[in-house]
């Protein structure tokens, strides 16, 4: 009868309480600011309102509702919203679902400037924090937690004053703003319009309408300034410069080799040039003669200057700083080459462009055959990154040779390329050689960091676009960023496309801080405090190039574009390993497991966690053995205990002693 009983009460209770272990249904409201554009062209703020909403348990799902309509996608920038969201909470990103709806009475240009909002609103709903709805924030999130550069900032200001707002938050750097206005002048018959520049100061311009405009660089900053300094990020720092030198270590000596390689490549490349340059210029008269004779002067002298800077970098024990610079003496010298065989041999480009055609997807489709045949781990991912960054960054200098009329720049393209796809196989050779091997990336993990940073790409690049047409993009950086994304949309392979979206964002990041900023120098330091924020944050898992990359930024801290590129890649690829960290954990480690019948509190980042875990184990004669084992852990809000999860837990606790009584006494009974 009790044993029935105990069955009937084990059934009847619901199973979502013992199965989850992360239970939660928060609601969040914060005022989103955008622009509008009306039908002379010229733009205005207007506001509306986001609420989000967090339920857990979940799957990932993430559900956009906007009306009126957006006229740009949100679903890639407020799924980033979500994943960062999860990241700085340190919980699953599919564990939960989140919801976000946009409500404006105006038709608002879209796109992720709303997205750094959302991902303060899904973590502040996680963390179970309240928000001051007094405080209007803009900005594009990226998936490191960094707070992009956006447009139209004076129109959002105005439009944050129409609520009530007492404090803007705005991206680092972007305290001033340029506006353009339409003025319209007749003379005689005619009507003249003329677009006339203007710069604000937001801060002053703020300061006159009682409201405090503060730049913040992260998402980090921005939850504690909106939580009124609730939450606060509480880095670890004692053991990142051992990490890091221990990876450093282990990479020395592969990079000795690999700047012994290029060494060698350099001057075997040089040698060859030299075996034919008497015959290609006895062929030249007059001005071509003196043109190429020339360009070899500078190419000689820039591979000289080169390989100085290099050997005293490799002196300084600054590796991958040296590696970079012999890389690019390679293309000096892959340049001499080409132009001396192109004026011998009037096919050689094009049988060379086959050639290296053929290397580049030698190795793009040796970095497919590893992943199929060795899976893919933590430590290795960067590598095949990299790898294929390099892969496709020579397909691109490949394809500018097909498009180009002139020796010089067709044998400069070509030479690009070669020194491309040399790199590229000097990083896959760390497959083999990199000593460690890191924890296992289920597939499906990866497929969906790949949809989502590609789709990422996707919504900055329209965003972009729908800003062109007011303000001026530089050729060279949109055509770097175009060809990138333009690689994206045509591959279908997930680690392709992870690899070409990661190089998308860092190029189009470049863009959008010529976009709106004044300066690299706010970028670069917005960056600088955000990586230094992943790297310090708790169980974060390190990839091979981050020491890699700082030391680079460092020795070459004077080219501001170059650094900011290799700033954003190195942000993003952080990201990423942080995401995949938080999804690869299991799920009873981001509690604290108590055994006996006890209650206890602990706090993760701000968040209160009630653990409740009752352990009963007896042990009768053989073969009777009874082990029962019942955990529960439930967020709360400060002191509010979940008293019917605890009561249910106590009456199975209570059902199951009397059942375990009773068949010890019919056991005694029966030796009787």
């Amino acid at each position: 009868m009790i044993l029935t009983l105990l069955m009937l009460v084990t059934i009847s209770l619901p199973t979502h309480s013992l199965t989850y272990g992360y239970i939660l249904d928060e609601l969040r409201h914060v005022t989103i600011v955008a622009v509008s554009q009306l039908s002379n062209g010229s733009y205005i703020g207007v506001s509306a309102d986001l609420y989000v909403r967090v339920a857990c348990p979940g799957s990932g799902h993430v559900y956009v509702e906007t009306l009126p309509l957006s006229e740009i996608d949100l679903q890639a920038s407020t799924r980033i919203a979500a994943l960062v969201a999860s990241s700085i909470a340190n919980i699953s990103f599919y564990s939960c679902d989140f919801y976000a709806s946009i409500k404006s009475d105006s038709p608002i240009i879209g796109g992720p400037s709303a997205s750094g909002v959302t991902a303060v609103a899904f973590a502040a709903a996680l963390l179970r924090l309240p928000l001051n709805e007094s405080i209007v924030m803009t900005g594009m999130v990226l998936p490191d937690g960094s707070v992009g550069p956006v447009g139209g900032l004076k129109y959002k200001l105005d439009a944050a004053v129409s609520r009530g707002a007492k404090m803007f938050l705005v991206p680092y750097g972007q305290t001033k703003d340029t506006i353009y206005r339409i003025v319209s002048q007749r003379i005689g018959p005619s009507v003249i319009t003329r677009v006339i520049p203007e710069t604000i100061d937001l801060i002053s311009y703020g300061a006159q309408l009682n409201v405090s405009v503060v730049p913040i660089a992260n998402i980090f900053e921005a939850l504690e300034i909106f939580t009124n300094h609730m939450y606060k990020v509480t880095p670890t720092t004692s053991s990142l410069p051992n990490k890091l030198s221990n990876i450093y270590a282990a990479l020395k000596n592969i990079q000795y080799e690999w700047i012994f390689n290029l060494s060698n490549k350099i001057i075997a490349i040089v040698n060859e040039s030299k075996a034919v340059e008497d015959k290609a210029l006895s062929s030249l008269s007059g001005y071509s003669s003196i043109y190429v004779r020339n360009t070899l002067q500078n190419i000689d002298s820039n591979i000289n200057s080169l390989r100085i800077q290099a050997e005293s970098l490799v002196s300084a024990e600054k590796l991958y700083a040296a590696s970079s610079l012999y890389f690019q003496a390679l293309i000096y010298a892959y340049q001499r080459l080409y132009l001396l065989k192109a004026i011998v041999d009037g096919a050689f480009i094009s049988k060379e462009i086959n050639i290296i055609n053929n290397s580049i997807y030698d190795i793009i489709n040796y970095i497919h055959r590893y992943h199929i045949e060795n899976g893919m781990d933590t430590a290795r991912l960067s590598i095949v990154i990299n790898t294929l960054d390099r892969a496709y960054e020579a397909l691109i200098y490949l394809n500018r040779t097909l498009t180009s009329q002139y020796i010089d720049s067709i044998s400069q393209y070509l030479a690009l390329a070669s020194a491309r796809i040399y790199t590229a196989w000097l990083w896959s050779t760390l497959l083999d050689k990199y000593p460690y091997i890191g924890s296992e990336i289920p597939t499906d993990d990866l497929n969906r960091m790949a949809l989502y940073i590609s789709t990422l790409s996707q919504n900055i690049y329209t965003y972009i676009i729908a800003f062109s047409s007011s303000i001026q993009i530089p050729g060279d950086m949109l055509s770097e960023a175009m060809f990138r994304y333009s690689l994206l949309t045509k591959v279908d392979n997930t680690l392709d496309r992870l690899a070409l979206g990661i190089s998308s964002i860092s190029y189009m990041h470049l863009i959008l801080t010529s976009l709106f900023l004044q300066d690299y120098s706010s970028a670069i330091e917005a960056l600088n405090k955000t990586i230094s924020t992943s790297l310090s944050l708790p169980d974060s898992i390190l990839p091979i190039d981050i020491p890699l990359y700082i030391e680079m930024a460092k020795t070459f801290e004077s080219y501001s574009q170059t650094q900011l590129t290799m700033l954003s890649r190195l942000s993003i690829i952080l990201s990423i390993y942080r995401i995949l960290s938080t999804e690869l954990r299991q799920p009873q480690q981001l509690y604290t497991k108590i055994d006996g019948e006890r209650t206890t509190t602990i706090t993760i980042k701000e968040r209160n966690i009630v653990t409740t875990t009752i352990t009963i184990t007896t042990f009768i004669e053989q073969p009777h053995t009874i082990t029962v084992t019942t955990t529960i852990a439930t967020p709360i809000l400060r002191d509010h205990i979940n008293l019917r999860d605890v009561a249910i837990i106590l009456i199975m606790a209570i059902v199951i002693t009397m059942a375990i009584i009773w068949m010890m006494f019919r056991t005694k009974l029966a030796s009787l």
